[in-house]
């Protein structure tokens, strides 16, 4: 029997010296991460914020977290976790008084996704529809001129983008995929590639022998450039 019990003694001497240390509060723990993120050691100041997240979850600094989360992801270049960070806590977080500023880190990580190569163009119209979103929910933010011009941006990359691809699609022959992408330039209302994409419209839908929808095109490029050639007082 004594040696059952000192046995017992052993492994609860044992437990309590392979035990955790205390378990550092939230505050703690947060301010332990602000120190690294203003050392810029934004990966492990990401780790501690994420251990605030999953030990005080919705606290007030689980909330700070997930925020200083999303700024380290971005200050890296990994906008796409950025943008996920600032998702979730738009999400969580409805009644911040934050949003404004979350929102607004939300169009950067999209916009800086922006592909400029593949010919998909969804990251791009998404920054779009964020970006008007903010106008409408934030017109008297800090921040909304700063989107306002990210709206020109990337309308302006946007319309370029769609004209490119419209010429590729018509170099291939491939007419339909073309017109879809010249009818996107056109609705742009972008001066800049107007007539010659209303020119590329005439070009395929004759080439699929659709000579009414040609037509009506051919007129819009001849009211174009006669707005060009005579264009109205100011």
């Amino acid at each position: 029997m004594h040696r059952i019990i000192c046995f017992i003694l052993l492994i609860c001497l044992s437990i309590q010296l392979h035990a955790n240390p205390v378990q550092k509060s939230e505050t703690e723990l947060y301010e332990e991460a602000i120190k690294l993120f203003n050392k810029e050691k934004y990966k492990q100041a990401i780790r501690v914020l994420q251990k605030v997240e999953d030990l005080f979850p919705l606290s007030y600094w689980a909330m700070q977290a997930k925020l200083l989360s999303g700024i380290s992801s971005y200050n890296i270049g990994d906008y796409s976790s950025a943008a996920n960070s600032m998702d979730e806590y738009i999400y969580i977080y409805s009644n911040s008084p934050d949003l404004a500023y979350t929102y607004y880190l939300r169009i950067l990580s999209y916009y800086m996704q922006i592909d400029k190569v593949q010919l998909s163009q969804q990251t791009a119209y998404k920054t779009l529809e964020l970006a008007v979103e903010y106008t409408n929910l934030f017109p008297r933010s800090e921040y909304v001129d700063d989107v306002k011009e990210k709206i020109k941006l990337v309308t302006k990359h946007i319309t370029e983008k769609e004209y490119a691809i419209g010429r590729f699609y018509l170099r291939r022959g491939e007419y339909l995929a073309a017109i879809k992408r010249f009818r996107n330039v056109i609705n742009s209302k972008n001066s800049s590639y107007l007539s010659q994409s209303l020119n590329y419209l005439v070009t395929t839908h004759s080439a699929l022998g659709l000579k009414s929808e040609a037509e009506q095109y051919a007129n819009m490029l001849t009211d174009v450039k006669s707005q060009l050639d005579y264009p109205s007082d100011p």
